[in-house]
């Protein structure tokens, strides 16, 4: 079984129980916290730590986690480093966004500019995003100099580009056949 079905079927797992017993935004919380604490190269460690027992491992998670996970956070944790699967929590926090966007019916969308974007054009942009897709949008920027001008917009596995740079693009293409 490879690593990104153990991720989803552990995700999924929570996301059913949080959906059935009403904790389904706490339980996001919980995930957000994961995802967070995943990008640390002591947690990572921690993870793949081959000398450090599971009983060890379930303490210490427990400690790290306490009174800020909730009960059902907790208990799939335990299972997952019951099994030995501990390696696969950053995996399941981000299958489990996914699960949480797809319910909610929210999109996420980056938005790469030039230069710096001001609030009232990044506020405009999201409630055109907003209105066109019919979905709540959780849209962040990022800035590339390359870009040269204009933007591009990348909505889950679609991109937009109407950058300075892909229209000189396009014209050196034309201009060389």
């Amino acid at each position: 079984m490879n690593d990104s079905k153990i991720s989803v079927r552990y995700a999924l797992a929570l996301f059913e129980s949080a959906l059935e017993k009403d904790v389904l935004d706490e339980a996001r919380q919980d995930m957000l916290q994961l995802q967070e604490l995943s990008k640390l190269k002591e947690f990572q460690y921690f993870l793949r730590s081959p000398v450090m027992k599971e009983s060890e491992k379930r303490k210490l998670m427990n400690d790290m986690l306490e009174n800020k996970a909730q009960a059902l956070t907790m208990g799939l944790l335990d299972l997952v480093l019951k099994n030995s699967r501990e390696l696969f929590i950053p995996g399941i926090a981000r299958n489990f966004e996914e699960l949480y966007k797809k319910h909610k019916g929210i999109k996420s969308a980056v938005l790469i500019s030039a230069s710096a974007m001001d609030d009232t054009t990044h506020e405009k942009i999201g409630k055109i995003l907003k209105d066109t897709l019919n979905a709540s949008i959780e849209l962040s920027t990022e800035e590339n100099a390359a870009l040269i001008g204009g933007f591009v917009i990348r909505i889950d596995n679609q991109q937009y580009d109407a950058s300075v740079a892909n229209k000189l693009k396009t014209i050196k293409k034309q201009l060389l056949n």
